[in-house]
């Protein structure tokens, strides 16, 4: 009797397990199945390799990002380069055009018992002018002739600065004198040279 209970025991638990290792199987196949009806055939492989790219261009992008933040950095500091020489040259321009040229300043205290007098002149260049007003460049000089530049002379008249000027400032060369009046001390006289750019010549 204990025998044939066994003998039963045994036979179930084989014909139990061969059902339960039976539908695995038939799931897995109906899993196979059903996967490649729908076209998603081999996806754990697809999603593996694509994780695998992901983990890649996370760390591609980890190391690039020092290199980035590098690069952007260089490109504001030669923004900043850029800005400060076009202010640099845009100063320049108008200092050009600001610039007070002098003549006489060597020769005027050379005689203490007659000190020299300052004089202030206002000259603009006719040639130039006509040129801008034509749209075009004078091959010569600077296109600032076209507005009124100050020219200050040390001389002992009115008289010998005009002199001066036209001598550093032909007409012939379209150089034109618009004003000239005395600047220095209520006296007239002037004890010291003027701290100005000096100027020789055409410029």
């Amino acid at each position: 009797m204990l025998q044939n209970l066994v003998e039963a025991g045994v036979v179930f638990l084989a014909v139990a397990g061969i059902a339960y290792l039976t539908g695995l199987a038939v799931a897995h196949l109906l899993e196979q199945a059903a996967a490649r009806s729908l076209g998603v055939d081999g996806l754990d492989d697809r999603l593996r390799k694509v994780a695998g790219l992901s983990h890649r261009f996370e760390q591609r992008r980890a190391a690039l990002l020092p290199r980035l933040a590098q690069l952007d950095a260089q490109l504001k500091s030669a923004r900043r380069r850029h800005y400060m020489v076009t202010r640099r040259v845009a100063d320049m321009q108008v200092s050009r055009s600001k610039l007070m040229r002098v003549l006489g300043e060597e020769d005027a205290f050379q005689r203490p018992e007659r000190p020299a007098r300052r004089f202030l002149a206002q000259v603009v260049n006719r040639h130039v002018q006509r040129a801008q007003s034509e749209r075009k460049e004078h091959p010569t000089l600077s296109p600032s002739w076209a507005r009124s530049q100050q020219v200050l002379v040390w001389t002992y008249s009115i008289a010998e600065a005009k002199v001066m000027i036209e001598r550093a400032f032909p007409p012939a060369m379209g150089f034109f004198i618009i004003e000239i009046s005395e600047s220095g001390d209520a006296d007239g006289a002037v004890s010291a040279p003027a701290t100005a750019a000096r100027s020789d010549g055409l410029s």
